[in-house]
Order: structure tokens, then C-alpha cells, then sequence
């Protein structure tokens, strides 16, 4: 399948209702584990580490790009809007990031669930966007020298890149088990 017609037929998933409430729900998801799972060392206040990318993953998986973007930027305007409404601080960089991730997650991973596609699928979104270009927002914003801010990041999300990966394993194994949501 090319890409376009995946876009096109991740985009035909929107028009349907048991789809439609799946995603509905692994946004809810999302933004709630983007209020209470997301946590920051206290060494490398500029990494962010939380589990919210398992229901972008499944949506991936299930629904494919344009889906799983929707789910992803949304996510995280609403975790951010709903989790500090006084302080209305929405970076739409990051917010780009993560439809980018949401993008390449539905790419690689939509309606195939083997572990090299999942591997593929993290590498690819640490070394196209967790890294080059959350690393550049968070450098215009912080002004913290931008190669210098990428290594400690890659420090602390590469590790864990690997548990981001044996967790969505797991979690697309057990997806494929839920007769519900098989297409």
C-alpha cells in the first residue's frame, strides 16, 4: 500500500463510528496519561518521560496516520489545557512534534504489529523528532546551546527508547487479542 493511500484510508477511519470511538477513547487516554504519567528528572529538567505514546501506538497500529495524528496533537493541547488551565502554555513546536510522531508511528506501524516495525518506528521518530526538533524548541526557548541540550537528551531518551518499545510490543500483541478491535 503507498502512503497516500494509507493517508486516504487512515482518513475513511474518521467517517466511521466504532473507529471514531476508539479514538475518542485512546485520546482520553492520552491526555490523561500526558497529565499523570509524564515526569522530569531532577538532573535533566529539559526530558520529559511518561507512557502517553502507548495510545498513540495503538492508534497507529489500528488506524494509521492520520488517526493517530489527530490523537497525538490533540492529546497534547488538551493534557496541557486541562492540567494548568491559569497557565495556558501551549508550544505548538512540540505540538508539531507530536503530530509528527503520530505521522510515523501510523506509517511504519498501521496494520502490522512484528518487532522490527516497532523498532523502526521508535528509531525513527527519536532520530527525526524527539531528538532534532523537540531538542530545537526546547533550545529557543531555554537558550541552552542546542548540540549540548541534544546530548543530554539522547542520554536519558535512548535508554528508555527500549522500554518504549518492549512496552508497545507487549501492548500491540495484547490489542491484536481484543476482539473488539479487530477490523
Amino acid at each position: 500500500m503507498s502512503i497516500l493511500q494509507m493517508f486516504k484510508k487512515s482518513s475513511q477511519n474518521l467517517s466511521k463510528i466504532a473507529p471514531l470511538c476508539i479514538c475518542s477513547m485512546m485520546l482520553a487516554l492520552r491526555i490523561v496519561l500526558g497529565m499523570f504519567t509524564n515526569f522530569t528528572l531532577s538532573f535533566a529538567p529539559f526530558v520529559k518521560i511518561g507512557f502517553s505514546f502507548l495510545p498513540i501506538v495503538i492508534v497507529a497500529y489500528l488506524y494509521g496516520p492520520v488517526c493517530a495524528a489527530i490523537v497525538s496533537g490533540a492529546g497534547d493541547i488538551l493534557s496541557i489545557m486541562l492540567s494548568n488551565p491559569t497557565a495556558f502554555s501551549i508550544m505548538p513546536g512540540i505540538t508539531l512534534c507530536y503530530i509528527f510522531e503520530g505521522i510515523i508511528f501510523g506509517i511504519i506501524l498501521y496494520d502490522k504489529k512484528d518487532l522490527k516495525r516497532i523498532i523502526l518506528a521508535f528509531v525513527m521518530v527519536l532520530l527525526l523528532c524527539r531528538l532534532p526538533l523537540n531538542t530545537l524548541v526546547l533550545h529557543l526557548m531555554m537558550g541552552i546551546p542546542y548540540f549540548e541540550l541534544m546530548f543530554y537528551r539522547a542520554i536519558i531518551l535512548v535508554p528508555f527508547a527500549v522500554v518504549e518499545v518492549s512496552i508497545s510490543y507487549g501492548v500491540i500483541k495484547a490489542v491484536d487479542r481484543v476482539p473488539i478491535l479487530k477490523k
